[in-house]
């Protein structure tokens, strides 16, 4: 397979969790990148790690909130005065909802998960859509992150599963308006996976429950699946890395004609 290296790429959500193996990957493959994410602790201690000690790769890391527009064009700035143009756009970021069923979810929970999942993935497409379009040689690339939520209407609450349905249908749109400027659009769907998601939520929100009780009972027990352990007590849930093995494909040269496609890495969970 191709790598990415002196691929310019431009990561939103890359100090934790999916994000990190991405950038991981990435950084060891000679990728420069620049990454944006609110956490700096986390992205401190991703420098720090071992595992990027003698990379051939670059790293430049914006620290801020995505839902902040300041931060979204710092970002881009960068990538202009630094690159010029980008190879790929990589949207990572996500926040659940707590579980919530529609008559549990208040504006303030509602707005967030929107802003983040959608409204923001929104902007930060249409505004790198400039250095992506019109790509020398093989296409630009947008990766979106999306959930398996995002074709079913049980593996989460209401505002996340909304989330992921809208982004399924940006990229959708993305694929086919942005085709002939020589972008491709593609969306991974990570079904359960090992990540710091849920610390992010309690973090964020101290003084809610992190999994509404009635919630979690009406999307998971009553409406999903839940991959949990094999007969032999095997984890049969993902790791970062297996949805960072997906994105690192998507914007590979082998996959230069997928365009709008979904991707699911979720263990079959969609398929049962």
């Amino acid at each position: 397979m191709s790598t990415n290296e002196g691929k310019k790429i431009l990561v939103v959500g890359g100090a934790c969790g999916m994000g990190a193996a991405t950038v991981c990957e990435l950084y060891r493959q000679g990728a420069d990148l620049i990454v944006l994410d609110i956490n700096e602790e986390a992205m401190e201690e991703l420098i720090e790690d071992e595992e990027l000690e003698d990379g051939p790769g670059t790293l430049h890391f914006v620290a801020g909130d995505v839902n902040d527009p300041t931060v979204r064009q710092a970002a881009i700035d960068y990538a202009k005065a630094e690159f010029g143009t980008l190879d790929s756009l990589l949207y990572i970021a996500g926040v659940l909802d707590l579980m919530c069923p529609a008559h549990k979810t208040d504006d303030e929970l509602w707005d967030y998960v929107m802003d983040v999942n959608v409204n923001s993935t929104f902007r930060m497409c249409r505004d790198c859509l400039p250095l992506l379009w019109d790509h020398e040689g093989l296409p630009a690339n947008i990766v979106i992150v999306g959930s398996v939520g995002g074709q079913v209407g049980s593996s989460a609450g209401a505002a996340y599963i909304t989330s992921k349905h809208a982004v399924l249908g940006l990229a959708r749109n993305l694929a086919h308006s942005y085709r002939f400027r020589n972008v491709r659009t593609n969306v991974v769907n990570p079904g359960a996976c090992v990540t710091d998601i849920l610390s992010n939520a309690m973090e964020k929100w101290p003084d809610r429950d992190i999994m509404d009780l009635e919630g979690n009972e009406l999307y998971n027990v009553r409406g999903a699946v839940s991959l949990g352990v094999d007969y032999d007590g095997n984890n049969m849930t993902g790791y970062p890395e297996d949805i960072a093995n997906a994105i690192l494909y998507l914007i590979s040269d082998e996959a230069h004609y997928v365009n709008g496609a979904q991707l699911n890495v979720d263990g079959g969970w969609t398929s049962f």
